[in-house]
C-alpha cells in the first residue's frame, strides 16, 4: 500500500450554467479513493452525474461546466489546480478515457490505425514503423478482425461495437495508470463484451492499471469490479464491495435498480419492475434527499436535509438514515411471477430463403453475404426474439421485414400474400402494416418537429383521419406510450432517452400496424427505463394483438420478452425454438457461446462459466 492512494477525490462539486443563468448542480460532494490495481464501478440512471464525474477527473468538462468545490489528486498531484500544459502530460499517459459515443469521439477523416498512432506520437513514440506495428497489435488485442487490413479503414466502415473497440485501443495505447471507461460495452454483443472485459481485467492484473467503469449494466459490474459507487441526483447514495451492494442493497434506489435488471435465469414473460417516477430536474433540486419523491422509505426529515453517507455494515456506506437503521438490508429482488402470454394465432409474417449480399467496398473486397437463406414465421400476438453478434444479419433482416431494404432472393409473405416484390400500392399497404422502432431514440426523431408532429406524420402519410381526428389519435397514442398528451407541443430535445423511445413507439403504432419490428430498442437505455419500455411493449402487444420482432444483444432481455428465439450467426439462423428451451438447453455451439458470455448480475467468479465457453465456437 502506498502512502497515499493513486487517485483521491474529495467533496467534488460540478455546476453547469443554464440558459437563464441559473446553476445546475450536476455533481455534489462526491468523494472516493482508488488504489493501484483497484476496480471501481460507478452506476446510476442517466443524469445521475456518472459521466460528469469522470470528465471532471480529467478536467474535460464541456460547455459551461466547472468544478466548484473539492479536489482531485492523482498520485499526490492536485489536478484541480493544474495548468493546461500539466494536464496534457496527464491525459492519455496517466489517465486514459474511453468515451461512450464512438462516432463523436472518432475523427471521420482518420483511419483506425492513424487514431492510435496519433496517441502514440503524442506520448513520445517517434518511430513511425513501430507506431504502425503497435497500432495493429492493439487493434488485434481488442478484437478487430484482420487488424493489419482494417487499420487502413475509416470509422464509417466499422460497426458501432468495432468503433468502441478502436476507442479502447486508443485509451490503452498510452499505458495509463487510471482508465476511465464510460459505458465501454453498451453497444457490444455479449461475446465481444466478454472479450473486452477480459482484456480490461488482464490489463488491470498485469500492469496495475486502476479501472473506473461507468455503466448501467449490473452484469458487467458483477463481472469486472470489486467496488461499487451508486449515484443519484449528482450524489453518492451507496458504496461498498460489489458482492454486498449487488446481493444485499441498503439504499432503496440501489434495490430499485437491481429489481429492474433482467436475469438470464428467469423464465420467458417475466415482468420486471422499473423505478416509479423520473430522475430529478437538476435546476429544481431542494435541500433534502434527491430520491425522496420516488422513495418507499421516505420520512419528513428526508425532504429538509440531504443525508450523509454513513456506515451500514460489511464495508457498505449508505446515504439513507431509514435504511441504515434497518436490522436487515433491503431484500434482493425476488423473481417476479411470469405473465400470462396470449397463445399465438394465425401466421402474420413469413419469410422463406431470404438472401442479401452487400457488394464489396474498396479494391480487392469480396461481396459480403448479410443474409444466407433465412426462413422464419411470426404469428399474431407472438414475440420472436432475434439474437446474434454484430454482423450476424439481425438489422439487415429487420430492414427487409419492414421493406426498408429489398432481399436479393427468397420470399416474404404478409398474411399469406407475397410481398417480396410489391407494387407501389401494395408497398404502401405493407409499410402501414409493418412498422419499425429504431435503436437510437436520439437519431430517429426529427429535432425540428414537435412530438405531436412526429407521431402524426404516419397518419398524414397514410391519409388517416382529418386534423381533429389526428389530434385525438396523437393524444391517445402518447397516453398509451406513458407520456403526457400535453407534451405534444414540445421538441425531442426536451425529453430523456427513454421518453424519446416512447415517442418512437407511439409513432410506430400510429397507423395501427399488425407487426412491430424493434431493432435494439432498449440497448441505449438505463436498466430502470429499459424495464419500463419492455413492459410497455408487452402491454401494447397484449392490448392490441401485435406481432413483435424483438432484436437485441442482451439475451436476458430477449428471453424476458419473447415466446420464441432465433439465433443468427453469419447470416443464418443456427437455432430456433421456445425462449426457455433455447436459454436453458441450447444445442448449437454458437448459442452456448452467447449464453456463456452473457454477464450475470450475481457476483460470482466468472471463470466458473469458462468451461461452457470452451464448448462454443469463435466469433
Amino acid at each position: 500500500m502506498t502512502a497515499h492512494p493513486l487517485l483521491r477525490v474529495h467533496d467534488l462539486g460540478v455546476d453547469f450554467t443554464a440558459p437563464d443563468g441559473s446553476a445546475l448542480h450536476a455533481v455534489r460532494g462526491v468523494s472516493f479513493t482508488l488504489e493501484r490495481g483497484e476496480t471501481l464501478a460507478v452506476v446510476g440512471e442517466s443524469g445521475s452525474g456518472k459521466s460528469t464525474t469522470a470528465l471532471a477527473l480529467n478536467r474535460m468538462l464541456p460547455g459551461t461546466g466547472r468544478i466548484t468545490t473539492g479536489t482531485v489528486h492523482l498520485d499526490g498531484q492536485d489536478l484541480t489546480a493544474a495548468t493546461e500544459p500539466e494536464l496534457r502530460t496527464v491525459r492519455g499517459a496517466r489517465i486514459g478515457m474511453v468515451f461512450q459515443d464512438p462516432m463523436t469521439a472518432l475523427n471521420p477523416v482518420l483511419t483506425a490505425g492513424a487514431h492510435i498512432e496519433e496517441v502514440l506520437r503524442a506520448h513520445g513514440h517517434h518511430d513511425r514503423a513501430a507506431r504502425r506495428a503497435h497500432a495493429v497489435d492493439l487493434l488485434g488485442r481488442v478484437g478487430i478482425p484482420e487488424p493489419r487490413r482494417r487499420a487502413a479503414d475509416h470509422p464509417h466502415r466499422f460497426s458501432g461495437g468495432q468503433r468502441q473497440r478502436i476507442l479502447i485501443a486508443m485509451a490503452l495505447a498510452g499505458e495509463p495508470d487510471v482508465l476511465l471507461a464510460d459505458e465501454p460495452t453498451t453497444a457490444l454483443d455479449a461475446t465481444v463484451q466478454d472479450r473486452i472485459l477480459t482484456l480490461l481485467g488482464d490489463l488491470n492484473r498485469e500492469t496495475g492499471t486502476a479501472l473506473v467503469l461507468i455503466t448501467h449494466n449490473m452484469g458487467v459490474v458483477a463481472r469486472s469490479c470489486a467496488r461499487v459507487l451508486v449515484m443519484y441526483g449528482g450524489t453518492v447514495v451507496e458504496d461498498g464491495p460489489t458482492a454486498q451492494v449487488l446481493t444485499r442493497p441498503r439504499h432503496p434506489y440501489t434495490a430499485g435498480l437491481l429489481a429492474a435488471v433482467p436475469r438470464l435465469s428467469t423464465p420467458s414473460g417475466t415482468r420486471l419492475t422499473g423505478i416509479p417516477g423520473s430522475p430529478p430536474d437538476l435546476a429544481l433540486l431542494g435541500p433534502g434527499c434527491a430520491f425522496a419523491d420516488r422513495c418507499t422509505l421516505v420520512e419528513d426529515r428526508c425532504r429538509t436535509a440531504a443525508p450523509p453517507l454513513a456506515p451500514a455494515g460489511d464495508g457498505v456506506r449508505v446515504a439513507c438514515p431509514p435504511a441504515a437503521r434497518r436490522a436487515e438490508p433491503l431484500p434482493a429482488p425476488a423473481t417476479p411471477v411470469p405473465l400470462r402470454r396470449p397463445a399465438p394465432g394465425a401466421v402474420v409474417l413469413e419469410a422463406e430463403g431470404l438472401r442479401k449480399t452487400y457488394r464489396g467496398r474498396g479494391i480487392g473486397r469480396s461481396p459480403a453475404p448479410a443474409l444466407d437463406g433465412v426462413s422464419l414465421t411470426l404469428a399474431a400476438g407472438e414475440t420472436l426474439g432475434i439474437v446474434g453478434e454484430s454482423g450476424s444479419g439481425k438489422s439487415t433482416l429487420a430492414r427487409i421485414l419492414a421493406h426498408a431494404h429489398r432481399a436479393d432472393a427468397g420470399t416474404l409473405r404478409l398474411r399469406g400474400e407475397d410481398i417480396t416484390r410489391p407494387s407501389r400500392r401494395t408497398l404502401h399497404t405493407v409499410r402501414r402494416q409493418v412498422q419499425m422502432v429504431f435503436q437510437d431514440p436520439y437519431a430517429s426523431l426529427n429535432p425540428r418537429m414537435t412530438v405531436g408532429e412526429i407521431v402524426a406524420e404516419p397518419l398524414i402519410a397514410f391519409g388517416l383521419g382529418d386534423r381533429a381526428a389526428r389530434a385525438a389519435r396523437v393524444a391517445d397514442l402518447l397516453r398509451r406510450a406513458g407520456l403526457d398528451p400535453e407534451a405534444a407541443g414540445r421538441h425531442p430535445r426536451a425529453f430523456s432517452g427513454g421518453q424519446r423511445q416512447r415517442v418512437g413507439i407511439a409513432r410506430a403504432l400510429a397507423p395501427e400496424p399488425s407487426v412491430l419490428v424493434c431493432d435494439e430498442p432498449v440497448s441505449a437505455l438505463d436498466v430502470s427505463v429499459q424495464a419500463q419500455i419492455v413492459g410497455l411493449l408487452t402491454d401494447l402487444q397484449r392490448d392490441l394483438g401485435l406481432a413483435l420482432v424483438f432484436i437485441a444483444h442482451d439475451l436476458a432481455v430477449v428471453r424476458q420478452v419473447s415466446h420464441r428465439i432465433a439465433v443468427m450467426h453469419k447470416g443464418r439462423i443456427v437455432e430456433t425454438g421456445p425462449a426457455d428451451e433455447i436459454c436453458d438447453h441450447p444445442r448449437d455451439p454458437y448459442t452456448r457461446t452467447l449464453l456463456a458470455a452473457a454477464p450475470d448480475p450475481v457476483p460470482v467468479p466468472h471463470r466458473e462459466r469458462a468451461a461452457d465457453r470452451r464448448t462454443g465456437v469463435p466469433a
